[in-house]
C-alpha cells in the first residue's frame, strides 16, 4: 500500500527552557565596594527620597564634588575619585546645577550633563529604557564612579510609576549596569501624601524601594529651618547606622551648599515623619498603611501584592486582616487574566 503524505502548515515546537545555574563553591566571593561606606555602595541603586523644595539637588550637587574631587566624607570615610553623569529633570544646568556645583567645589571638568539621546542622527530625550546609551556613555568615560537620576520618575518611559512588574522590568537593567561597571546610581524622588511608615512613602510603586540596596530620607530638622537630616530607611549592605546631619549655606551670590555636621543623628526617618509617635503600631495598621499607597489607580494584580507583603514580613494573616478592614475590592482581569485588588 502506498502512503501518501499530504503538506500542511509547518507547526513550531518551542524549545523547553532549561535553567542555567551555578555551584556556589564556583562563585568567588568579593567584598562591597564603596561609594561611602557603609550608606552607598558602588555598582548598586540606591535612592534619597524627599518632599519637594527640600534641595535634594543640592545635595546630590555635594556628593558629586565629593566624587569628583576624592574628598572625604564627613565622616572620615574615604571617597573613590572619579566622574559623574548628572540626568535632572528640573533644574537648568546653567543658571542653576552648574552654580551649585562651583559651591560645592566640585571639579566641574569631571562631570557631565545629560541632555539627550541620539539616534539615527536624531535627538530625542532620554528615558530610563536607555540603558545601552548610559553603558556605552560610561565605556567612553571609563572614570565615571557617580549616575544621578533626578527624579527617576520623570524617566519611566511611558511605564506607570505605580506597577510593581512594569517598575521592577525597567529598574533591573539600571541595577545590571550599576554592577557591570562598577558605577553607584542613585536616584532621587518625592514622597508621597500617605502617614505610613517611612519605607512605604517613596512616590510610586514600591518596586523602587525593593530595587534600591539602600534608601535615605532627606528631610527637615525639628531644631532648625535650615537644617537637614538624611536617615537610613533601607539598607541591604550596610549595618543599620545613624543618620547625618547637615546645614544649608548660601554663597554671596545666594547659592545654596551643604555644610555637613560631624554629629551622629539619632532620630529614625519614622520618628521625623512623625509615624507612630503618639500611638502603639500593629502589624495589621502597618500592613494597612502599605495597602494604602500600594492599591492604587485601576489596582494591582493580588500575585504582586502577595508576593511584595512577604518580601517586607507581613504574615498572610496580617495581610488579610489588613485587606478585610480597608474593604480592598477585587476583580478578575479578562478571562484567563489573574485576579487584581483594588481600592
Amino acid at each position: 500500500m502506498t502512503r501518501i503524505f499530504i503538506p500542511g502548515p509547518e507547526v513550531t515546537v518551542s524549545a523547553r527552557p532549561r535553567i542555567q545555574a551555578r555551584r556556589a563553591s564556583e562563585v568567588e566571593a568579593k567584598p562591597i565596594d564603596w561609594l561611602w561606606e557603609p550608606h552607598i555602595a558602588l555598582g548598586k541603586f540606591s535612592m534619597i527620597v524627599g518632599d519637594p523644595g527640600l534641595s535634594k539637588s543640592t545635595l546630590t550637587a555635594c556628593i558629586a564634588a565629593h566624587v569628583t574631587t576624592g574628598r572625604a566624607w564627613p565622616d572620615g570615610m574615604p571617597c573613590p575619585s572619579g566622574e559623574a553623569l548628572l540626568v535632572n529633570a528640573e533644574d537648568d544646568p546653567a543658571d542653576t546645577t552648574r552654580p551649585r556645583l562651583d559651591a560645592a567645589d566640585a571639579a566641574v571638568d569631571r562631570i557631565h550633563f545629560l541632555d539627550a539621546v541620539k539616534v539615527d542622527q536624531r535627538e530625542r530625550s532620554f528615558n530610563l529604557g536607555d540603558v545601552d546609551a548610559i553603558d556605552e556613555f560610561i565605556d567612553r568615560h571609563p572614570q565615571v564612579r557617580l549616575v544621578v537620576i533626578d527624579p527617576i520618575s520623570a524617566y519611566m518611559a511611558g511605564v506607570d510609576s505605580h506597577k510593581n512588574t512594569d517598575v521592577r522590568g525597567l529598574l533591573a537593567p539600571i541595577s545590571t549596569l550599576a554592577a557591570k561597571r562598577g558605577v553607584a546610581v542613585i536616584g532621587v524622588s518625592h514622597l508621597n501624601k500617605g502617614q505610613s511608615a517611612a519605607i512605604y512613602r517613596s512616590s510610586g510603586s514600591l518596586a523602587f524601594v525593593a530595587a534600591a540596596r539602600s534608601v535615605y530620607l532627606l528631610a527637615k530638622s525639628d531644631d532648625a529651618p535650615d537644617r537637614r537630616v538624611l536617615l537610613p530607611v533601607k539598607n541591604n549592605l550596610g549595618p543599620d547606622t545613624h543618620g547625618i546631619g547637615y546645614t544649608l549655606r548660601t554663597t554671596d551670590a545666594k547659592v545654596p551648599y551643604v555644610e555637613w555636621s560631624s554629629e551622629p543623628v539619632r532620630q529614625s526617618a519614622d520618628e521625623i515623619l512623625k509615624y507612630g509617635a503618639d500611638e502603639q503600631r500593629t502589624a495589621t495598621e502597618d500592613c494597612m498603611d502599605w495597602l494604602r499607597a500600594t492599591l492604587v489607580g485601576d489596582g494591582v494584580p493580588a500575585i504582586e501584592v502577595m508576593n511584595a507583603a512577604k518580601e517586607l514580613g507581613f504574615s498572610p494573616k496580617t495581610l488579610r486582616r489588613a485587606r478585610e478592614k480597608l474593604g480592598v475590592g477585587t476583580r478578575k482581569d479578562g478571562v484567563r487574566g489573574g485576579w487584581i485588588w483594588w481600592l
